[in-house]
């Protein structure tokens, strides 16, 4: 009865509500116009609803059946919006203001704000919207193809992975990563940043935007600012909700087991050997097996609002992707609390962001190849339930890389507290002071247990584990900002305005870690450290570092007129890092602008906004590791026997030059900035050329010094020059609201110049053998080896390959550049469009003039063991001469496996990355009061790609994989190889996905 009742008075409701509005609707017209002429082709439109008009080439419109307490939203490209109130008035004239929003815009940069009018320095800005589309596991991935001047290399599909940041090319030999500032505290990356939390990026690309950042800026800044809330605004919250599902883009083509047992056959005959082996009749797909599909869940909830004097946002978000290679995935869990507050003259700025994030890693997929198809799926009777190759089966060799995925367990747990206060005091209405307080904490835990078991006693290192393995590491960071600043702010007589911005920053920065790796627990169900025996196998792992930087800085900017920009910073630096006497680092930048628009000649009616823009400035870098001038000794690495009980000993593992000075990055920048057709479109353009000096290298030393790794040196300069622009188009059509932007970076040069020694990079395979060089006046990372011919020599079934130095005969002074990873240009064009209640995203990204060296042709092709692309069925035989695939071989006497072009491939592509399309309901679309709005969308993720690689993708940033760290730490923590000694190797990268989503928005 009560269901029925309410069922009736809620009916009522709705029709007394529907004739109240019929009794009220009337029909409004009027005109349209700016300060001089009627405006054709306005959308107006009730604000709520989907009804609208659009004026006449005269100005005019109409619109009917509308209420008398309507609210009008009116919109014109090059023209501010604005809402009007109808009050019943059925005529109305409406007059446009000219919106000069794109260049009022305001901008962060170092320490304060300013807009894009008076910019004198190259900074690229993107919106927290134009990145919450993306969804992904680290943020960073979402600016991909977005702004000029930024490439990011993503790991394949990693969930989670870190990927590398390239801003205007490689400007160092040690690390690319820029420096990354969120809500004013320095952090490592941005990885652990929930995307939907942040509501602008400003990247500071050169000295003149960078310097007062001075070390740690010479690749560049990227500043985060998070949401704090608005002020004067109710209550309103907003919750998120999108899942879907990840699906590998791309399968490779291996063949099946008959063909492989024929396949090994042929290979016996071509070493002219008797053996032979049978088909055991096993056909398993690994790469079914491995590849599947995964779960993908993004949910989350903010509160934001404010009041006169305050504002506020919270939110918590959780991420989880499964991803579609077995024994991988990751969570993230975010929280944050941000808020503003004003006290008189005192404002206080508050930030506190928490995060933790899960990632389990497969560290074996490619790993030397892939498995044999005859090796069967399980195998109960072996210790593990797998079996690996025997040699009378699969011939000499091989591992099983789903057996070792699936056996291991491994787990990497981090947790972040991100903290910054910042109060600032109005000491006069022109100079204010401010201090900025922030930590940074960090806990990182890896877990790893390998357990026992037994496959095979072929390459019995990898397939044969009879004591478990379980390592427990944990790590904590603790970064502490302590930084005083004092502003000043004053216009002069109307035309001259001057700002001063001085500051003083120590940044202090803790690491302390500790773990056990060892074997033996009782059981492989007994995964503890305190269960491992006490034994003199066990390694024991720890470091305790700190480092301090003391700096102070100063910018000082001059505007005439809006006419005429100046601008001057000088930053000190003093880092622990170094000795005592090359502690110190000062790093200058100038510039300057010119508003020619501004000028009373300018009478373009075309051209609304035109700045010319040039720039100097020097940028300093210090290395990554703590004690770079300090040798270091190891414990338990150099131990004796005396009297049958074993002595500790210390082991120098590696050398130390304690003169080491600061990496110096001198940079020039000119560019012009323009707003054409009232801002319908704007462009910007800028080239710039940098110089490195005392570019700190790892400079490989002799084995015979007795240490392993390499001693960092300033001995080198790089050369890095390139041009940029982009290009965006907005325009209104009625109900049809639109923007395009494009982009274009153009690396015209990048490579070392004088370098002591070649610089290598990692090995490739248990042979050891090296790929990536970085050689004097060469690319950096560039792949050296032979040139071969399209086709093998008709009568070896071998490469045949290229002299290239002129001397007769082939040696290995005829290897040679045989690729560069390094994109001639990176572009990217991004479409965002509405239509009524509809919106629509088309991100597209792309890279061209690089190359891949793939070694899944190396691995699949010519490796001794392990699966084979289908790839091998063309390979010579002495019935198939006509062919550019060499002869199937273990011994390979004619070295076919050495580096050479064969191997590599273009990297070019182009790919829609990102297409998402949604529909608003509107506000009270449900008739529901409260509920403000709702948003249906569909997200589509990697959609397509146009390339002629024959890799899973073209998107290679994956080094830390396969061989190229193996042999170094210990199991769960292996040491990070330098990214740019090994670009462009397809080293196992993680196969890219395929990404379909459903989401829902609902704001309340």
């Amino acid at each position: 009865m009560k269901k029925s009742l309410l069922r009736l008075l809620f009916c009522l409701a709705l029709t007394l509500q529907g004739f109240t509005a019929y009794a009220q609707t009337i029909t409004v017209s009027g005109t349209v116009s700016d300060s001089e002429f009627p405006l054709p082709g306005v959308n107006i439109i009730v604000k709520g609803t989907s009804k609208g008009a659009t004026t006449d080439f005269d100005g005019n419109f109409s619109i009917s059946d509308v209420n008398s307490n309507d609210v009008l939203v009116i919109s014109y490209v090059g023209y501010k919006t604005q809402e009007v109130v109808i009050g019943g008035k059925t005529t109305l004239k409406i007059t446009m203001v000219e919106d000069a929003a794109s260049l009022d815009e305001v901008v962060i940069v170092g320490y304060g704000t300013t807009n894009k009018r008076e910019l004198t320095g190259s900074i690229g800005t993107i919106k927290g919207d134009a990145i919450a589309t993306t969804v992904a596991g680290n943020p960073t991935s979402a600016l991909q193809g977005k702004l000029t001047g930024i490439q990011v290399e993503n790991p394949g599909g990693q969930p989670g992975a870190k990927g590398n940041v390239f801003i205007r090319g490689v400007n160092s030999l040690s690390n690319a990563d820029p420096l990354y500032i969120v809500d004013g505290l320095f952090v490592d990356d941005m990885s652990y940043v929930n995307p939907l939390d942040i509501e602008n990026i400003s990247v500071l690309k050169d000295a003149a935007a960078a310097a007062i950042y001075g070390s740690r800026a010479a690749n560049g800044v990227v500043l985060i600012k998070t949401n704090h809330g608005r002020k004067n605004r109710d209550l309103e919250v907003t919750f998120n909700s999108r899942i879907g599902f990840d699906t590998p883009s791309k399968k490779l083509d291996f063949i099946n087991g008959e063909q492989y047992t024929s396949y090994l056959n042929q290979r016996f005959a071509n070493d002219g050997s008797s053996t032979t082996v049978s088909s055991n009749g096993v056909n398993t797909d690994w790469q079914d097996e491995n590849l599947q599909s995964g779960i993908i869940e993004d949910y989350g909830f903010s509160i934001s609002g404010g009041g006169e004097k305050s504002s506020y946002f919270s939110s918590i978000n959780y991420f989880n992707q499964d991803g579609i290679l077995v024994g991988s995935g990751f969570k993230r869990l975010n929280a944050r609390f941000n808020s503003t507050h004003e006290f008189g003259k005192f404002k206080l700025t508050q930030s506190l962001g928490l995060a933790e994030g899960k990632l389990q890693e497969n560290n074996w997929y490619g790993f030397d190849g892939t498995t044999a198809p005859t090796v069967a799926l399980r195998n109960a009777t072996n210790d593990g339930g797998f079996e690996a190759p025997s040699s009378a089966i699969q011939g000499p060799g091989g591992v099983n890389q789903f057996a070792l995925a699936t056996l291991e367990d491994n787990l990497e747990t981090t947790r972040t507290l991100f903290a910054s206060l910042k109060l600032d005091y109005e000491i006069t209405e022109e100079l204010s002071a401010g201090i900025n307080l922030g930590v940074d904490y960090t806990t990182q835990k890896r877990f790893q247990f390998t357990p026992t078991y037994f496959m095979s006693t072929v390459d019995a290192v990898r397939n044969v584990n009879d004591l478990n393995d379980l390592t427990e590491f944990n790590q904590e960071d603790v970064n502490l900002l302590f930084e005083p600043t004092l502003s000043y702010n004053k216009t002069f007589n109307d035309v001259h305005k001057v700002s001063v911005v001085l500051g003083h920053t120590r940044f202090i920065e803790n690491q302390k870690s500790s773990g056990i790796y060892g074997q033996g627990t009782p059981a492989n169900s007994i995964r503890v450290v305190g269960a491992l025996p006490s034994n003199d196998q066990t390694i024991l792992l720890g470091q305790d570092n700190e480092a301090g930087l003391i700096s102070y800085f100063g910018r000082l900017n001059y505007n005439y007129n809006d006419k005429y920009l100046f601008s001057g910073t000088l930053r000190r630096d003093a880092s622990s890092r170094f000795a005592k006497a090359n502690q110190v680092g000062y790093f200058p930048a100038v510039s300057a602008a010119w508003n020619i628009s501004n000028e009373d000649f300018w009478k373009s009616e075309t051209i609304n906004f035109f700045k010319l823009r040039v720039s100097y400035g020097e940028l300093g870098s210090y290395p990554d590791v703590f004690y770079p001038t300090q040798a270091v000794f190891l414990a338990n690495q150099s131990n004796t026997s005396f009297g049958g009980g074993i002595a500790n000993g210390l082991a120098q593992t590696t050398l130390a030059d304690d003169s080491l000075v600061w990496e110096t990055t001198k940079t020039f920048d000119i560019g012009l900035d323009m707003s054409l057709l009232n801002s319908a479109i704007t462009l910007s353009a800028d080239y710039y050329s940098k110089d490195v000096e005392d570019a700190l290298v790892p400079i490989s030393i002799p084995s015979t010094a007795g240490v392993s790794l390499p001693v960092t040196r300033n001995a080198g300069t790089l050369v890095n020059n390139g041009f940029e622009f982009d290009v965006t188009y907005r325009k209104s059509e009625g109900d049809f609201t639109y923007n395009v932007g494009t982009n274009f970076s153009f690396n015209l040069k990048n490579e070392a110049k004088d370098i002591p020694a070649t610089i290598l990079g990692p090995g490739i395979d248990e042979d050891l053998r090296v790929v990536n060089r970085t050689e004097a006046n060469g690319p950096v990372g560039a792949f050296y080896g032979y040139i071969v011919e399209d086709k093998v020599d008709p009568a070896t079934g071998d490469f045949i390959r290229v002299d290239t130095d002129g001397v007769a005969g082939i040696t290995s002074d005829d290897q040679t550049i045989i690729g560069n990873p390094t994109p001639d240009f990176t572009y990217g064009l991004n479409f965002n469009g509405k239509y009524k209640n509809f919106d629509i995203a088309l991100n597209f990204n792309g890279v061209s003039g690089n190359e891949i060296y793939n070694l899944s042709r190396y691995y699949n092709i010519l490796w001794q063991d392990g699966g084979k692309l289908t790839d091998v069925l063309n390979s010579w035989t002495p019935t198939n001469t006509d062919t550019s695939i060499p002869r199937a071989s273990v011994d390979d006497p004619a070295g076919n496996k050495a580096p050479s072009s064969f191997f590599v491939e273009n990297g070019s592509y182009f790919r829609l990355k990102n297409m998402e399309v949604g529909y608003n309901f509107g506000e009270n679309a449900l008739g529901v009061d409260w509920i403000k709005s709702v948003r249906l969308s569909l997200n589509v993720q990697n959609v397509f790609v146009i390339t002629d690689y024959s890799g899973y993708d073209p998107d290679v940033a994956s080094t830390n994989s396969g061989r190229a760290n193996i042999n170094s730490g210990v199991p769960g923590v292996r040491s990070n190889v330098n990214p740019l000694l090994g670009r462009g190797l397809d080293q196992r990268a993680y196969p890219n996905a395929r990404t379909f989503m459903l989401g829902l928005q609902a704001k309340f």
